[in-house]
């Protein structure tokens, strides 16, 4: 028995109650207690109680009450999440900056920071971008902080020669960075997972929904209904070191062909630099530019990447076998981009004798990747939402 006097069984079944109806809320939008109960194939008596406790402890808030035209009896009480009374955190580290960003849990922006990279040390970085988390949730007076999510650039440990930089932060290095400076619940993934929840939770993709991700690495995420699938951090869709067709690159981790050294921005990027075709001391961004010395130099290299990622995505989709591809990264121009896509339906039929459903979804303006980052937040918290039992809902800077 724990201090409230229930078994591991009873909280476990408590902390399930709680998550689908939050869940349910998320999904389908304000609901009475007889629709979540249907919803949930939970009892109406079960359903009344555990309302009763997330509605005390601000989890949930109750609208003003509806009545049905064809209905007759009581009004219906809505219940619905709370707006800006109860925010998740999102944090975003890149090799140039960090960005905050505070966000209500239907993802609506309510606050954000920015500032350049700090720190030459991997667990200096973390601390910096600990400190601009912190200074971010002190500023939301009146509103209570219930997770933080992080998003880092890389999923795997480095193979090739370059070794860590300050921006390869392990997880267990960030988490404790955070916890120690927020004393808040803490959620640390990679950019595509990231983008994967975001993509169910914000964009209403539900299904059975693939996300790539073609950037400084090459990584996979798959959200099945409401489940993350690969289920540890960083696990799973980590593909860098699948061989690309035709590819003779040689690789860090001893292997030639590997999407690590054909298809990504790094990979891209030490072509650029080792052929002329870009300065040294360039960076990823500089891959798109258009200036008539390097024009020609940089147009084949992005036209060769994109052939190449013709050829090794469309095994990769068949084996998950998704309702919906989204793939993700500003890797070339517009017209490359639409080139990649159709290059990929095109094989995929080959291969697979149907059409694959694919689109490529551009980057949003300013802090994307901090909502990004804060969707895993909002993931972790629906999903266990009275496992910080000790958190009440009534400030923005909760004790540990």
């Amino acid at each position: 028995m724990n201090r409230t006097g229930r078994t591991q069984l009873m909280e476990s079944q408590r902390n399930g109650t709680a998550s689908a109806i939050l869940r349910t809320i998320l999904r389908d939008g304000p609901v009475g207690r007889k629709q979540l109960a249907a919803a949930t194939g939970s009892s109406f008596t079960t359903i009344t109680r555990s309302v009763r406790d997330l509605l005390e402890r601000g989890a949930l808030v109750e609208r003003d009450a509806v009545r049905s035209p064809a209905a007759a009896g009581r009004p219906v009480l809505p219940l619905d999440l709370p707006g800006p009374e109860v925010l998740v955190v999102g944090t975003h580290l890149h090799p140039q900056r960090t960005t905050v960003g505070a966000f209500t849990l239907r993802g609506e922006r309510i606050h954000d920071a920015a500032r350049p990279a700090g720190g030459s040390s991997t667990e200096a970085r973390a601390r910096d971008a600990a400190l601009l988390t912190r200074e971010v949730i002190d500023e939301l007076e009146g509103s209570a902080v219930v997770g933080i999510g992080v998003a880092t650039p890389w999923a795997e440990d480095r193979l090739a020669s370059l070794g860590p930089r300050p921006w390869d932060i392990g997880y267990d290095v960030m988490t404790e960075a955070m916890r120690s400076t927020t004393g808040l619940p803490v959620w640390v993934d990679s950019n595509v997972r990231a983008l994967a929840v975001e993509h169910h939770w914000w964009a209403g993709m539900r299904g059975n929904v693939l996300t790539i991700l073609v950037g400084r690495s090459i990584g996979l995420a798959q959200m099945r209904e409401e489940e993350l699938v690969w289920s540890g951090r960083g696990t799973g869709g980590i593909v860098s070191h699948i061989q690309v067709p035709g590819s003779e690159q040689r690789c860090g981790c001893g292997q030639v062909g590997c999407i690590a050294a054909t298809c990504t921005d790094d990979a891209l990027l030490e072509r650029a630099i080792a052929t002329g075709a870009l300065p040294p001391g360039s960076r990823q961004q500089d891959l798109l530019e258009t200036a008539p010395e390097d024009a020609d130099q940089l147009t084949a290299l992005r036209a060769g990447r994109v052939r190449e990622l013709g050829l090794v995505l469309p095994p990769l989709i068949d084996l998950v076998d998704p309702d919906l591809t989204i793939l993700r990264g500003t890797f070339g121009t517009p017209e490359e981009i639409e080139e990649c896509l159709a290059l990929i339906r095109g094989r995929y039929r080959e291969i697979v004798g149907r059409d694959v459903r694919i689109e490529h979804r551009a980057p949003t303006a300013g802090g994307n990747w901090a909502r990004a980052s804060a969707a895993l937040a909002v993931h972790g918290y629906v999903n266990a939402p009275l496992l910080g039992e000790d958190l009440e809902v009534e400030s923005a800077t909760p004790s540990p």
